[in-house]
């Protein structure tokens, strides 16, 4: 069973990035070169280094594009697998730069879901923007959410810096990072 989400637009993920309850960022420095980073963001082995996560699987010959739909599946305990359908709605090789947003999930939790990569150059290496936003289905109108919830985004930084770290696994040379940048 599949509960519809909230789809952002292109055009009102910025907004969204603005004034959703839940937002954090995190920005990480890899020392490899900003097409092989890219390539790991950009791939189907996107957070598959986590225990619990298989990735992301675009459709067979489907290369990553605006508008294609891919699927994202983790296993949260021994009978529950989360799945989202996942629609990139910004995707720009040549900047480097993807956005998605969640179109249905397994879990009824998520109304609305949005993230954003950005790989940049950093001296030799290069360093990973990511910002995830959300609106959860059933707090959303509930006054004062977005206060409630910015502390717990901040709270979770930590967890979501050392995950991101794991892409270094999938580079090619499984170069060690060059430096970390702190969280936003």
């Amino acid at each position: 069973m599949r509960f519809d989400a909230i789809a952002i637009t292109a055009h009102g993920a910025d907004e969204f990035f603005a004034t959703a309850p839940f937002v954090t960022h995190v920005r990480r420095t890899f020392a490899a070169p900003p097409k092989q980073v890219w390539g790991v963001i950009a791939s189907s082995r996107m957070w598959s280094w986590l225990p619990t996560v298989w990735g992301c699987r675009y459709p067979v010959a489907t290369e990553p594009a605006a508008g294609v739909v891919r699927d994202f599946q983790m296993h949260v305990h021994k009978w529950l697998v989360f799945a989202q359908h996942e629609q990139l709605i910004e995707f720009d090789a040549s900047r480097m730069l993807m956005r998605y947003t969640a179109i249905d999930a397994t879990l009824p939790v998520f109304g609305s879901w949005c993230e954003e990569y950005r790989v940049e150059p950093a001296g030799a290496g290069a360093t990973v923007d990511w910002t995830l936003a959300c609106a959860p289905r059933y707090l959303r109108r509930i006054p004062g959410i977005r206060f409630a919830l910015r502390p717990l985004a901040a709270l979770l930084r930590p967890v979501f810096w050392f995950g991101l770290g794991g892409l270094e696994r999938e580079l090619p040379a499984h170069a060690p990072p060059a430096h970390t940048a702190g969280n936003r």
